[in-house]
């Protein structure tokens, strides 16, 4: 039971108590009045077993726990004959009677039928008195114009006691509204209640002269009465289970349009279904009773994300964090889903609610940057449930969150961006909806994996300045790979090729695990054909489906993606991965137009991977695609997997590089920098000059060292602004006075740049030694023509 619901359960029994104590109060001062009051009359106990009997002839209202009955005809004709007292003692033992011969009966139920109408007889019946102030007429008579405006005043506040006392009570009971209860259920019932008394006035007059005549009268009366109120009740009660009905379908079919959205965002199944659950159970704990505000949250929370369907796929199941052009375009989805609706014409504000549950409560959301309390309240009860459920569910870019996890998150926003009393409202709630609502539970993590993840977060990843060394491995890495890739046999295996590309990159990027997936075009599904390295059994059984997880929406939008969750792809097993993975860099692998698959690294520390390693990888995924086609298609069908060949790694120097030249055509018309270094005559400058390259150049740029006194980078997407930068930098690096004194020998730079200084590796090259000065006696000449043809050449003499 939720908190406000348990509130509402104490005000009501606190409410039934009250009536109770009054009723009996009243009961207890009938009796005594009873008791010094002449003998009881045969027709005054007639006309009581005639009350209790009709009492049985009861007519439900419609989706209320209340009933009404005819039994006030002989109600009202014993108080105008009899008295108050006797009407009260009635009344009581009717309400108790019919309460114990119910099927479903309760204790607070009988107590409080018993003692509600004895209250609400005992306040007309005094009311009757003082209007007429004529003495009950079986003492003395009276005429019509006496007891008429009295009768009149005594259905009056009867039915107003007696509806008002039954509509709180199912007001405290249910959380509905005592207003709409009552207007739309016992106001025009009123007119049971005086035409009830207008026929008691009748019976009771002419009762005097023959009490059974009189009875005989108006017993078709009595019949039509309650036929007549019988049949509206059952019209009502046919209409609201026809709108009941409609209502269902209504809903079920702007269910079905949601479910048309949810199942185009591919890692949100459930999604709207849960919102849904969570927005009405927390609308409840604020205390909402108004049914068409509520109506509206129910329909919106099915339909908040309608406007999804204007964004591209590729950008609502991207396994990484959005660029902000991808951003703008997702925050779209709340005002051109608002204009969806608004064609539909919702008879409650479900429109505003759609478009407004991404405004923040300190102004900062979107689309309108509303503030506080102008925010629809179903805005911000959707804001609180949207972003805790999508916490607890698995995202392209993460896991799903932990529920304290998810919470934590929640609360850090109250007062920024969700609304303070709704926050509270649903931290009381919460507990009850992870026990009740939350359909797919995480997988429980034992507490040494925890403690493994925990240090593995610890590991410190802060990007260091790699020495020259590795530097230079690194080039030579992605060179003899472009090497081997052409000099395999045309008849190795995929598996050799595969270890051949693995080896090569476990060295260029802090990878624990190397797979490579392949598509499988009759089912549409990635599969792995190749895993190496930590957790490579369960790597090696992987079938991710195109489009899901990190690889396969790699593969499906042929776009690289850095350091997203690797849980995305390994689903719950990666729990049996101590520590697990938890970073991922993926590229897609192609040959020619079609898709082969992707080529994925997984790591176990977070963010792992750099935009640098990338781009190395994105410039040897072109090479690898091709020959995994190649070998792909010399692979006999039902082939197992054999063991890997051994690989003769082969050593390519700058020189093999002039060679095959042709490797970079693909970089025709892009920037491509080539940068030499010159220190002649003295290797101990070259350790300082090696850490200055390294700190000014990035991961993915070349380095050689095609000999002692000469480092050549060669720089992918680097234009002439970028070079001037990273000379700049050396030479700032290695002017600080603790790297030489003033007879250090010169450092000489040069800097060209395609396709400013034209195309293909070795004449770029030739253009930067010739700038850098490539014989001491040529220095000076070239300098100066160096400068006066090309001001972006840099020569720069460090004494």
């Amino acid at each position: 039971m939720t908190p406000a619901a348990r509130r509402r359960h104490v005000r009501h029994h606190a409410f039934v108590a009250l009536v109770f104590v009054a009723g009996v109060l009243a009961l207890a001062e009938s009796m005594a009045t009873l008791a010094v009051s002449p003998p009881v009359h045969w027709w005054w106990v007639t006309l009581a077993l005639v009350t209790i009997l009709t009492g049985f002839f009861t007519v439900k209202v419609p989706t209320v726990n209340a009933t009404l009955s005819i039994s006030e005809i002989f109600l009202f004709s014993l108080v105008l004959l009899y008295g108050g007292a006797p009407g009260v003692v009635t009344v009581a033992l009717d309400g108790l009677i019919v309460s114990l011969t119910r099927r479903h009966r309760q204790a607070r139920h009988a107590a409080f039928n018993m003692a509600e109408p004895a209250v609400s007889m005992w306040v007309a019946a005094q009311a009757y008195e003082w209007v007429s102030g004529v003495p009950p007429l079986s003492v003395a008579p009276a005429t019509l114009v006496q007891i008429g405006p009295a009768a009149l005043a005594l259905a009056a506040v009867y039915f107003l006691l007696n509806a008002g006392l039954n509509v709180l009570a199912v007001s405290t009971d249910s959380g509905r509204s005592p207003s709409e209860l009552f207007r739309k259920y016992f106001v025009w019932v009123s007119l049971n209640y005086f035409g009830g008394a207008s026929i008691a006035v009748l019976m009771a007059v002419n009762t005097r002269t023959s009490s059974f005549s009189s009875l005989l009268a108006i017993t078709p009366l009595v019949v039509i009465s309650y036929l007549t109120f019988k049949s509206a009740m059952g019209r009502l009660e046919d209409e609201n289970v026809h709108l009941a009905e409609v209502n269902r379908l209504y809903l079920k079919v702007v269910e079905t349009l949601a479910m048309a959205v949810d199942a185009k965002d591919q890692v949100t199944h459930g999604h709207v279904q849960r919102v849904q659950t969570f927005a009405l159970r927390l609308a409840d704990a604020l205390g909402a009773n108004d049914q068409l505000q509520k109506k509206a949250i129910e329909a919106a929370s099915l339909l908040h994300d309608i406007g999804k369907i204007a964004v591209p796929e590729h950008i609502l199941n991207k396994p990484g964090k959005l660029t902000q052009p991808e951003y703008d375009r997702m925050k779209l989805h709340a005002p051109l889903g608002a204009d969806m609706l608004t064609a539909v014409g919702f008879p409650y504000p479900v429109v505003p609610i759609v478009r407004h549950h991404h405004e923040n409560w300190d102004g900062t959301g979107y689309p309108d940057g509303l503030s506080g309390e102008a925010i629809p309240i179903g805005a911000r009860i959707l804001s609180v449930v949207d972003c805790y459920d999508a916490l607890r569910s698995h995202r392209p870019y993460r896991r799903a969150l932990s529920p304290e996890d998810a919470m934590t998150i929640v609360l850090e926003r109250r007062g920024t961006m969700y609304d303070p009393v709704v926050v509270d409202a649903f931290v009381r709630i919460q507990e009850s909806i992870e026990r009740e609502s939350v359909a797919e539970p995480l997988p429980e993590i034992i507490e040494r994996v925890v403690q493994a993840a925990r240090q593995a977060q610890q590991v410190d990843t802060a990007t260091e300045t790699l020495p020259l060394g590795m530097r230079l491995h690194a080039t030579d890495m992605l060179m003899r790979l472009y090497e081997r890739l052409g000099t395999l046999d045309a008849n190795a295996p995929v598996e050799t090729l595969c270890d051949v590309v693995e080896g090569h990159l476990r060295r260029l990027a802090p990878a624990s695990l190397t797979v490579f997936f392949q598509r499988d075009e009759l089912d549409d599904q990635l599969r792995a054909i190749r895993a190496s390295g930590f957790g490579e059994s369960i790597a090696a059984r992987l079938t991710i489906p195109m489009g899901q997880g990190v690889s396969g929406w790699v593969a499906a939008q042929r776009r690289a993606v850095i350091n997203a969750d690797a849980a995305l792809d390994f689903g719950d097993q990666i729990d049996a991965l101590v520590p697990r993975h938890r970073s991922v860099l993926a590229v897609p692998l192609v040959a020619g137009s079609r898709i082969i698959g992707a080529m994925t690294l997984y790591s176990v520390q977070s963010g792992a991977f750099s935009d640098e390693q990338r781009l190395a990888l994105e410039l040897l995924a072109p090479a690898v695609g091709e020959a995994l086609a190649a070998a792909l298609a010399r692979r006999p069908a039902g082939c197992v997997n054999p063991a890997p060949s051994s690989v003769d790694h082969h050593h390519l120097a700058l020189s093999a590089l002039l060679e095959h030249d042709g490797l970079w055509t693909s970089w025709a018309g892009r920037p491509l920098g080539v940068l030499s270094v010159r220190i002649p005559g003295d290797l101990d400058l070259m350790g300082h000059t090696a850490v200055a390259v390294a700190q000014a150049t990035r991961i993915a740029d070349l380095v050689f060292r095609p000999s002692d006194d000469e480092l050549v980078v060669l720089m992918p997407d680097c234009d002439i602004g970028a070079g001037q930068m990273i000379a700049e930098r050396i030479r700032t690096a290695l002017s600080h006075p603790s790297v030489g004194e003033a007879s250090t020998p010169r450092l000489a730079l040069g800097f060209a740049c395609a396709p400013h200084d034209g195309h293909g590796v070795a004449r770029l090259l030739d253009t930067a030694r010739v700038r850098a000065g490539r014989d001491d006696a040529e220095r000076p000449a070239v300098a100066a023509t160096v400068s006066a043809a090309c001001p972006t050449g840099r020569v720069t003499w460090l004494a």
